[in-house]
C-alpha cells in the first residue's frame, strides 16, 4: 500500500452536462490545477502503476479547515464527497492505475482538520 498527502483545498469535479447533443466537461482552471497536484504528489510518493487486470482499493480522507463561525463537528456542508472522490480518481488514472474502472473498493471521509488536503492510500487487490 502507498499513502501520501496532497495539501490544498480539494476541488470537486461536477457531473458532465449535455448541451445540444454534445458532452461538456468541467474545464475549471482550479480543478485542472488540483488534479495536476494530486498526480504530482502521487508521482513524488513513487506510486507504481497497477496493471489493468488488477483491482484497486483506495482510501481518501478529505480534510477541510473548519470555518471560524462553524459550530459543526462534521463538515455536513458542500462540497459533496462523491464529487471530491471523482476528481481524485480521474487525477490518478494513468499514474496509479491504468483506468479508474479498476477501482473496486473505495473508503472515504470528509473531516475538519488543521491542514486542508487529502490523504490517499492506494492498494492493489487480487480479491476482496
Amino acid at each position: 500500500m502507498t499513502t501520501f498527502f496532497v495539501p490544498g483545498v480539494p476541488i470537486q469535479q461536477g457531473s458532465m452536462k449535455v448541451f445540444g447533443g454534445r458532452i461538456v466537461h468541467n474545464s475549471d482552471a482550479k480543478l485542472r490545477v488540483w488534479r495536476e497536484s494530486v498526480g504530482w504528489h502521487a508521482k513524488a510518493a513513487r506510486v507504481e502503476l497497477i496493471p489493468k487486470e488488477v483491482g484497486v482499493s483506495i482510501e481518501l480522507d478529505f480534510i477541510f479547515q473548519r470555518p471560524k463561525t462553524s459550530k459543526r463537528v462534521l463538515p455536513t456542508v458542500p462540497p459533496d464527497l462523491d464529487k471530491e472522490i471523482r476528481s481524485c480518481l480521474d487525477a490518478l488514472s494513468g499514474i496509479a492505475y491504468v483506468d479508474d474502472s479498476q477501482v473496486v473498493k473505495i473508503s472515504s471521509t470528509k473531516i475538519y482538520g488543521e491542514r486542508a488536503g487529502v490523504r490517499i492510500s492506494i492498494r492493489s487487490l487480487t480479491s476482496l
